[in-house]
């Protein structure tokens, strides 16, 4: 493809437009090479209708209690589109200092309640709506504000009680010229602006952690909202859509996961190296069925030489341990470590 016809595409994705006479050579991605940051969050941004300035927020406080020498706080707020986000805000009762804080997000099968459970443990959740319960790992938002992280655990757009289900939402929202993905991480951006709102906050150390639905909202957060200063997808299908299409199990990913034109601009791995050296972790088990290894391996050669060029390799961290799609106790600990390496609190 010419660079006029790239550029003109670029450009075209951004605002919205379709172009139905501009012909595509090839089913594979453009490997495009962003001028900067600020040109792939906006391209991304773009392809997400949303915008690209960090929305505002007004935040209610429902409730405060205290509990085991920490501080919960029930809070909601409106979306840009008149929905309501809820999340809990948790904090060590007693800190002496402005805190780094971590954004916690959920998986399809969680909630904010699964993430800030009292015991922190592999055990069973019964979610929303279902009979049967199934494992995962329970309370591990809270268990960061124990090791002295301000945890904020919300509950995602159709997930758990925030009805309709998501499907059934991104439908509704690409017929009226919006995605699913963008609606959410606005919302999540919006928890970003409170957060920096707060006096007991440290502003600059603002972490994002998630787990599946939570792993691939926390990355495209990252890749549009420059306020985060270190994100860790937990098992998010962060790796190579296009690799996913041609070799894995598109099914395995509802509506949400998809954004139109993506691949007509470039692949995950296009957008994360623009990104360099912004910290960023991936846990990656080599079974995963949402992000085959291969497309985890694509990633990190696509992705890797930028951060080697900023002079921070280090900054980018893929963990690719043998086994399946679940947060482990070992991911945890490696999420925790690497926040504490990159946020310093």
């Amino acid at each position: 493809m010419k660079i006029a016809q790239r550029t003109l595409l670029v450009l075209a994705v951004f605002l919205g437009l379709s172009l139905p006479n501009l012909a595509i050579a090839s089913s594979q991605p453009l490997r495009t090479t962003f001028k900067n940051r600020k040109q792939a969050s906006a391209a991304f941004a773009g392809l997400l209708r949303i915008p690209l300035e960090p929305p505002s927020i007004s935040v209610e406080l429902k409730s405060t209690r205290h509990e085991e020498g920490l501080v919960i706080e029930d809070i909601s707020w409106k979306a840009p589109d008149g929905d309501e986000p809820f999340a809990y805000v948790i904090r060590p009762a007693s800190a002496a200092k402005p805190l780094a804080a971590i954004v916690c997000l959920h998986g399809s099968s969680g909630s904010r309640e699964s993430d800030t459970t009292a015991n922190f443990r592999i055990g069973n959740w019964i979610r929303y709506s279902d009979k049967l319960p199934r494992q995962q790992l329970l309370g591990w938002a809270r268990e960061l504000s124990r090791h002295g992280f301000l945890s904020l655990a919300l509950t995602q757009r159709g997930l758990d009680r925030r009805l309709p289900d998501s499907n059934d939402q991104a439908k509704d929202l690409l017929v009226r010229g919006r995605t699913l993905m963008g609606a959410i991480v606005q919302e999540i951006r919006q928890a970003v602006t409170y957060l920096q709102s707060r006096p007991d906050i440290d502003r600059n150390k603002i972490g994002m952690t998630g787990i599946s639905f939570g792993g691939i909202t926390t990355f495209y957060t990252w890749l549009v909202d420059d306020r985060i200063a270190a994100a860790v997808p937990i098992c998010g299908g962060v790796g190579s859509v296009d690799v996913l299409l041609r070799t894995g199990r598109p099914s395995y990913h509802g509506f949400y996961w998809w954004i139109p034109n993506m691949l007509a601009i470039g692949d995950q791995g296009e957008f994360a190296a623009a990104q360099a050296p912004r910290p960023l972790m991936l846990w990656a088990p080599t079974e995963d069925i949402g992000m085959p290894k291969a497309g985890v391996d694509l990633f990190m050669e696509t992705a890797g030489p930028a951060y080697r060029r900023s002079r921070s390799p280090k900054a980018l961290l893929v963990h690719q341990p043998p086994g399946e799609h679940a947060f482990t106790l070992e991911a945890f600990a490696a999420m925790e470590r690497f926040f504490r390496e990159q946020l310093k609190p």
